[in-house]
């Protein structure tokens, strides 16, 4: 059997390029908002460009490029493939999904996993994109053994840069909460919650029109429930 790789890398077969998070413009009054990412896919000398809609981050181009190198092994050419990805790809869910937030928010569902590096990437992308303000609900990062309380003091420091308010879930988010404070975020802009149900709660009480809300943990904190609670239809997606 043939063998395709695909990465970011020189050396990939597939190679991925000219990644960015993008924003549009929002009639009528002219600010931005979230939109997708873009980025190009070359193989063999030839490239292609890409938009997703309503997902973020690098893993998305990623799954893209691994879908094509499964089209190219059963011989379709790159035009058929772009056009495929472009019309059939959805993010999984709870996975740096773009969804319809209260009150006309945007709302980051990254609920379902987190590690140091996916944090690091999601934050990146929130401060890549528009937003009136930028609230950030972090969870706990479980598995990290003895490196946990390191990890999640890291996140508090590089969450002072990209958020106006930090909300915290878990045990663990205390100590987010805590650098954070101690690295200059506001302390009266920090909310720190045992459970997502509560701070559910408090985000939509807090949200306003125009917000950039992030909601990322690991999946055993529940902040699918922060979720249901400020999205704004069930299953609906930004058209």
């Amino acid at each position: 059997g043939r063998v395709i790789t695909f990465g970011f890398n020189e050396g990939a077969d597939v190679k991925i390029s000219n990644f960015e998070n993008r924003s549009e413009p929002n009639s009528p009054d002219g600010s931005m908002r979230p939109f997708g990412i873009s980025f190009k896919l070359e193989y063999g000398g030839s490239f292609i460009p890409i938009i997703i809609r309503n997902a973020f981050g690098r893993a998305q181009a990623s799954a893209a490029a691994a879908a094509t190198c499964v089209g190219l092994i059963f011989d379709l050419n790159l035009v058929e493939i772009a056009e495929s990805v472009l019309k059939n790809y959805q993010p999984a869910k709870g996975r740096m999904n773009l969804l319809p937030g209260i009150k006309e928010s945007y709302l980051i569902d990254d609920a379902y996993n987190a590690s140091p590096i996916s944090m690091k990437e999601a934050l990146e992308t929130v401060f890549d994109l528009p937003g009136k303000r930028k609230i950030g609900v972090l969870g706990d990062m479980l598995e990290l053994g003895k490196y946990s309380i390191d990890a999640h003091e890291e996140l508090g420091r590089s969450a002072v840069k990209v958020f106006d308010v930090l909300v915290t879930v878990g045990p663990r988010g205390k100590f987010i909460a805590a650098s954070a404070a101690k690295a200059g975020f506001p302390r009266h802009k920090i909310l720190s919650f045992d459970t997502a149900g509560e701070a559910g709660k408090a985000v939509q009480t807090m949200i306003r029109k125009g917000d950039l809300i992030l909601v990322k943990a690991s999946r055993g904190i529940g902040l699918d429930k922060v979720v249901e609670e400020i999205k704004e239809i069930e299953n609906a997606l930004i058209v």
